[in-house]
């Protein structure tokens, strides 16, 4: 059965609240535009992958907040990156950890930026992270 739209606006109108105390508005629900993204794995082996893309040509910097477990054992980092369309240039800082649960890289494949992860174990991981893109 197709959704109508005026189901899906009447979802987005029973998800939002308008906060006049503080003069803000809510949502019940995660947001997501073109610029910012929030996503969630678990691994279960040491192969690296690709934990985000996006497209070179729209976008020239990058910012994520990246959060692992693994048990007990936790690490998060903020990374930053930035292109020129051939190379990739990426820092990590605001490490916090009791166990190194990953690295990362960047590298541009095709028309797409990707952030590279490598989980240092083959026992589940669970990386999560906040996104936020800035245009080229």
């Amino acid at each position: 059965m197709a959704i109508s739209k005026s189901f899906k606006l009447a979802e987005l109108i029973r998800h939002i609240e308008y906060d006049s105390t503080d003069d803000v508005i809510k949502t019940s629900k995660k947001t997501q535009d073109k610029h910012s993204k929030r996503d969630a794995t678990s691994k279960s082996s040491t192969d690296v992958f690709n934990l985000d893309t996006f497209a070179h040509a729209d976008f020239r910097a990058a910012r994520y907040i990246v959060a692992m477990s693994k048990g007990t054992d936790f690490h998060s980092t903020e990374i930053m990156l930035i292109h020129d369309g051939t190379t990739v240039s990426l820092t990590q800082y605001g490490v916090l950890q009791d166990a190194t649960l990953a690295s990362f890289d960047a590298d541009i494949n095709g028309a797409n930026v990707r952030l590279r992860c490598t989980p240092a174990s083959a026992t589940t991981t669970t990386i999560k992270f906040d996104r936020t893109l800035v245009e080229a």
